[in-house]
């Protein structure tokens, strides 16, 4: 049987902070129960933590970002990027795409040298007749990071998985507070990540047949 290992990277929406019951509902969780006992999926989700070294919390500086490279991962999901928008995290988008990349060569230069999949965040939503997106957060900068993101994906050879296209067309899915994903919102992430990689799984299990 297979023991493939798979590290996701992120912040309290990789946690699953503010969903119902986060320890079966956060995507990690769902994604373990889709993907089956062949899979071992850890949940590597800091509160608050951003990409950017620069930022009030560096994810390179947290526990989990050790962790996460210890646990020796075949697969990484990374999903980072809300928190670099918020306040004075934001500096540039060149300085963003600088640690983003580099965070993604740190985990593709792993001994155990995992297929890193990059996660677009979730799209940012105002509540009611708020102007703005709770807790500081910049629309414009995620969306700057979103092209930037999906850049690396592409110069680096990372799969792709676009989070903000599909929470844009599910508001209700982030009616908590716009930013934290509920459960249905989790569920979204776990439908689009076990997709990709199953549509993976099955293009590398039809190229054997080849050999």
């Amino acid at each position: 049987m297979r023991n493939v290992r798979v590290a996701c990277v992120g912040d309290s929406i990789t946690r699953g902070t503010f969903a119902w019951r986060r320890r079966v509902n956060a995507y990690p969780a769902q994604l373990q129960e889709m993907l089956g006992s062949g899979y071992r999926v850890r949940n590597f989700g800091v509160n608050a933590h951003a990409a950017q070294r620069s930022a009030d919390f560096p994810y390179w500086s947290s526990k989990a970002f050790a962790e996460s490279s210890s646990f020796a991962p075949h697969i990484v999901l990374i999903m980072l990027g809300t928190n670099d928008s918020r306040g004075d995290n934001w500096k540039s988008l060149s300085a963003f795409a600088h640690d983003y990349r580099e965070l993604v060569v740190h985990y593709l230069s792993l001994d155990s040298h995992p297929a890193a999949w990059l996660l677009t965040p979730p799209t940012l939503f105002r509540l009611g007749r708020s102007t703005k997106v709770r807790y500081g957060m910049d629309e414009l900068a995620l969306a700057e990071m979103c092209g930037a993101i999906k850049e690396i994906a592409d110069d680096l050879g990372c799969g792709l998985i676009d989070v903000n296209a599909i929470t844009a067309e599910h508001p209700e899915a982030l009616r908590f507070d716009g930013v934290h994903p509920g459960a249905a919102g989790q569920t979204l992430i776990a439908e689009a990540v076990f997709e990709a990689l199953s549509g993976s799984i099955a293009s590398q299990d039809q190229g054997d047949t080849h050999v």
